[in-house]
């Protein structure tokens, strides 16, 4: 990514290019919010035709039978989905962050919550609604482990009041989190355009939108200006 001075301010100029990863990461989160609606507001009766065209008449029949048989927590991972992306957005915009210090850190406490409740439910969802099996636990799991990781991170560098290391690992953690509403876009390209069934599709998509979300997080935390580069900056003699 190009790096300027902008003569006025002295402060850099990004290019339009630096911008993407954050409108990837944004569109991730509308996608996420749009997914935990879907799960919350509308009947599965009325999803089934959808659903089967773009994930396949298996996923329609068997998982969203699944979901009616047992709602209480596909439910409730969807509607702490639907909070920790609200609370991300706040907890991200920097003129709220700003403005309302102590309000930032009170959300804070419910965001990091909601990061290590969604992939823990998440794994338990792949035992309650064992729809591709075994093959569907492994990658829940590895993102799972991943995503407390950072979030342990994040925690620990904040006790030590290390902005800069807290802002990278709870990005990485929200990439990660907000990746799954990519599994809604990749399904149907496999599914429609690859003919691949529906048990092996939802195995394949729980290790892509993590895996982008992720990459994602990185490019926008070594842009030019950002964190990792202002940690770098000052650890210089």
């Amino acid at each position: 990514m190009s790096l300027s001075i902008d003569a006025n301010t002295g402060q850099p100029r990004r290019s339009a290019l630096s911008w993407l990863p954050l409108l990837f990461l944004i569109l991730l989160g509308v996608g996420a919010l749009g997914v935990g609606l879907n799960h919350l507001l509308i009947p599965s009766a009325e999803q089934r035709d959808t659903i089967a065209m773009l994930a396949g008449k298996d996923y329609a029949d068997v998982q969203l039978a699944n979901f009616d048989r047992n709602p209480l927590l596909i439910r409730s991972h969807a509607a702490i989905g639907t909070l920790f992306v609200v609370l991300a957005a706040f907890q991200f915009w920097p003129r709220f962050r700003r403005r309302n210090l102590r309000i930032h850190r009170i959300m804070g406490y419910g965001a990091l919550a909601c990061l290590v409740l969604l992939p823990v439910t998440g794994v338990i969802a792949t035992f309650v609604y064992p729809f591709a099996g075994f093959a569907g636990v492994v990658p829940n799991v590895f993102w799972m482990i991943v995503i407390v990781y950072c979030v342990a991170n994040a925690w620990f560098a904040i006790r030590r009041h290390d902005v800069i290391d807290h802002e990278a690992w709870i990005t990485r953690a929200t990439a990660m989190t907000l990746g799954i509403s990519l599994s809604r876009l990749y399904a149907p390209l496999l599914v429609m355009g690859f003919h691949v069934d529906s048990r092996t599709t939802v195995a394949i998509v729980f290790w892509l939108g993590q895996g982008e979300g992720l990459a994602a997080a990185e490019f926008w935390l070594r842009r030019p200006g950002g964190p990792l580069q202002r940690r770098a900056a000052r650890a210089r003699p």
